[in-house]
């Protein structure tokens, strides 16, 4: 499942095609938006909560969609011949351009201003990617008496306590955090939750600038690696049994609640 960053990239790529554009054509092709006017439509915004993407239109409506495992945004010219089978739910057709929501079925439409009573967007905790949640407002979350009995390896997956987080930054943020991932932050002294404070943040925006890459692109330490290092995206996530790269250590994977997650013994306590 596409995590914060990804949803927000795809937000912003929906955006850049249509925001104030002239649409030629709309077609509406699931039945939640079965009578949803399609005339005179202009878009004014388009961005994402959590892992949905949410698309503002000029009349004061707004379409919110969660692609879960299986949807799917794509944007090709009109003359494009498709080839998959997917099942088509939304078209936005602009200039020589489709834009194009496939197979998703959580698709939503509501008056903009009533957003927050969305059935998805309602339970989210504040959004990683949003300027607002700072370094200080991670903190108190980890403090608060609903979060800090609870083990990291599933808190950092809840989008009540933080939305847009997900399983490859889960152990990303924990490796770059120097955490182990049955700790709690209740366990942790404040330096520690100062530091996962930090990385949280800043490894969902990393991932986020960087397409998907949670190392430091430009980090002098990768002159001292090999090579393959800047074609690879993470420190520990996806890298069982090869070695770490601050350490030389084998990196571990264990399945919590039948998620996979990642982690260097060595570098993490």
């Amino acid at each position: 499942m596409p995590e914060g960053p990804e949803t927000r990239r795809m937000a912003d790529k929906i955006g850049s095609a249509l925001i104030n554009k002239k649409i030629d054509y709309i077609n509406f092709f699931h039945p939640s938006l079965k009578g949803l006017k399609k005339t005179n439509l202009i878009i004014n915004e388009v961005t994402s909560r959590g892992k949905a993407v949410v698309i503002r239109f000029n009349n004061g409506i707004s379409i919110i969609t969660h692609n879960q495992l299986y949807g799917r945004w794509t944007t090709n010219y009109l003359k494009t011949k498709i080839k998959h089978k997917r099942k088509l739910r939304i078209e936005f057709c602009v200039e020589k351009k489709a834009i194009r929501l496939w197979s998703a079925t959580d698709i939503k439409y509501l008056k903009t201003n009533d957003e927050q009573n969305h059935h998805y967007i309602k339970n989210l905790g504040p959004d990683i990617l949003d300027d607002t949640t700072t370094y200080n407002v991670i903190f108190k979350r980890l403090e608060d008496i609903k979060f800090k009995n609870r083990n990291l390896a599933g808190l950092l997956l809840n989008q009540n306590f933080i939305a847009g987080l997900g399983n490859y930054l889960r152990s990303e943020i924990l490796f770059y955090s120097k955490i182990m991932y049955n700790k709690k932050p209740k366990d942790l002294d404040i330096d520690e939750k100062n530091l996962l404070s930090k990385n949280i943040k800043d490894v969902s925006i990393r991932s986020y600038k960087q397409k998907g890459k949670t190392i430091f692109e430009n980090d002098l330490m990768l002159k001292y690696l090999d090579k393959t290092v800047r074609n690879r995206r993470f420190m520990v996530f996806a890298r069982k049994n090869l070695r770490c790269y601050v350490c030389n250590s084998k990196i571990n994977k264990e399945y919590i609640s039948s998620r996979r997650i990642y982690y260097c013994i060595t570098c993490q306590r």
